[in-house]
């Protein structure tokens, strides 16, 4: 039942999350990830369920894969809004793999490296 529970928890987290992403609200975003948390690492382990109980559990499940799903949306069309948001006001929105602004020193894509052995 453990299980069971655990996942009720962490759809319970992820519409917490999803509600955030749509609001948007940082602070109801950062308040659901404690839960989200505790959920996901009660779930971490093996996962064992009574034959009666793998039903239920297997409905929370997929209610969790959905929930999933509609968070990566949610998180998708913000990251999308924020970035035409910044594109208008002229600021790049664009980050290399290192973590710096694409077009600076910090990404090398495109560029040439000369260098002698």
């Amino acid at each position: 039942m453990a299980a069971f529970d655990a996942t009720v928890r962490l759809n319970t987290s992820l519409d917490e999350v999803a509600a955030a992403l749509a609001a948007p609200d940082a602070d109801a975003l950062l308040a659901a990830e404690g839960g989200l948390a505790s959920a996901l690492a009660e779930l971490s382990g093996p996962i064992t369920a009574d034959p009666a109980d793998r039903a239920r559990l297997a409905t929370e499940v997929a209610r969790a894969r959905a929930g999933l799903a509609r968070c990566r949306i949610l998180g998708a069309a913000m990251a999308d809004t924020a970035r035409i948001a910044l594109a208008a006001q002229g600021v790049m929105a664009d980050y290399s793999r290192s973590g710096a602004p694409s077009g600076t020193a910090g990404d090398s894509r495109g560029r040439r490296l000369r260098t002698r052995f």
